[in-house]
C-alpha cells in the first residue's frame, strides 16, 4: 500500500519504521521480539476498580496527532497535559506502543478489529473466571467514536465507558456505552457540558487551587468542591477514587484533581478554585462562579 500523507509517514518514521516497508502491517502488529502487540493494557486508576469487583481493560492509542492521524478531533490544550505525560505513559516504549497501535488501527482496520474482538473475548473470559464484571475503556488516550464500529453492540455484557470532548449531537452512544464529557477551555465547552448533564450523562472537570502548582494543592481543590457537593449548578462526585464512571449517578460533574504538567496549567483547561471562599474562577470569560455550599446532592 502506498502512504502519501507526509504527516503519517513521519509518524511511522518516528517509531523507527519505513513507511514503504512491504511488511509494515506485521511491523506494527508485532514487537521487535516477535510477540503480538497487545491492544489492551492497564493503568493504576483503572486497577482500583478491582477492589469493587470490576476488571477493566483500557486501550491507549496516540492522542491528538502524535501518530500522524488525529484521534482527538476536539482536542484543545489538553493535548499538552494529556495523561500520556504522566506515569508509565511517558516512556519511549509506551509511545512506540501507542503510535504502533494507532497506525495499525488506521492503516489496517480489518486486522485491527479482528484482534480487538479476540482480546475482548479473552477479557470477558478472564473476568468470568475471576468472578468480576468486565469493563472496557477504548479511549484511554484518544477520542474515537467507537459506537460507529459496531463492536460495542456486539459485546452487550461488557460495561463500556469513555471520556470525550465530542459534542453530544455528534455522538449516538448505545445504552451500554457510558460517556463522560471532558470540560476544556474552549468557549463552547461549558455549553456542551451542560447539554451532556441535562441529557443524563456526566461531565468531568479538572481542578487546581487559584495559585497552586502542585498535585497536593490540586487534591485540596478537588476535596473542597466534593465537600461542597455542587459545582456550576449540578451535583458532583469525585472521579479520583476509581475509574468506574459507568456507576456514577447521572447528571453529575466528575471532579478530578490536576496531575502531571496539568498542575501548572493556566490555559483554562484546568479550572482554578479559590479555597478562601469556595469560589470557582471560570477561565472562559473571567467570571467567578460561587459554589452554593448548602446545595448538596
Amino acid at each position: 500500500m502506498g502512504i502519501e500523507n507526509e504527516r503519517v509517514r513521519e509518524g511511522i518514521r518516528s517509531i523507527g519504521l519505513d513507511p514503504d516497508d512491504a511488511n509494515l502491517r506485521d511491523r506494527l502488529r508485532y514487537t521487535k521480539t516477535g510477540r503480538l502487540r497487545q491492544l489492551f493494557g492497564k493503568n493504576f486508576k483503572c486497577m482500583k476498580g478491582e477492589g469493587q469487583g470490576v476488571l477493566t481493560a483500557v486501550m491507549h492509542l496516540s492522542p491528538a496527532i502524535e501518530s500522524g492521524f488525529n484521534t482527538c478531533p476536539f482536542a484543545t490544550s489538553c493535548a499538552d497535559v494529556c495523561i500520556k505525560t504522566t506515569g508509565q505513559l511517558v516512556t519511549g516504549m509506551a509511545r512506540t506502543a501507542r503510535v504502533s497501535k494507532t497506525l495499525f488501527y488506521h492503516l489496517f482496520r480489518e486486522d485491527f478489529m479482528e484482534q480487538l474482538r479476540m482480546e475482548l473475548h479473552q477479557h470477558m473470559y478472564l473476568a468470568k473466571i475471576k468472578g468480576m464484571k468486565p469493563a472496557v475503556r477504548l479511549n484511554g488516550t484518544s477520542d474515537i467514536l467507537w459506537e460507529r464500529s459496531g463492536v460495542i453492540d456486539e459485546f452487550q455484557d461488557i460495561y463500556w465507558y469513555d471520556y470525550t470532548k465530542v459534542p453530544l449531537e455528534k455522538r449516538s452512544p448505545p445504552s451500554n456505552y457510558n460517556l463522560t464529557f471532558s470540560l476544556s477551555e474552549d468557549p463552547e465547552s461549558m455549553g456542551r457540558a451542560v447539554r451532556y448533564l441535562e441529557a443524563g450523562h456526566n461531565a468531568a472537570v479538572v481542578v487546581q487551587t487559584a495559585a497552586g502548582m502542585t498535585r497536593t494543592t490540586a487534591k485540596e481543590a478537588s476535596r473542597q468542591i466534593v465537600e461542597a457537593g455542587v459545582w456550576n449548578g449540578f451535583p458532583v462526585v469525585s472521579g479520583d477514587e476509581d475509574d468506574i464512571r459507568f456507576w456514577d449517578p447521572p447528571g453529575h460533574w466528575v471532579i478530578l484533581h490536576a496531575k502531571g504538567p496539568a498542575t501548572k496549567d493556566t490555559t483554562g483547561f484546568v479550572q482554578r478554585v479559590s479555597l478562601s471562599d469556595l469560589d470557582v474562577i471560570d477561565m472562559f470569560e473571567g467570571h467567578v462562579w460561587t459554589l452554593d455550599v448548602d446545595a448538596r446532592c
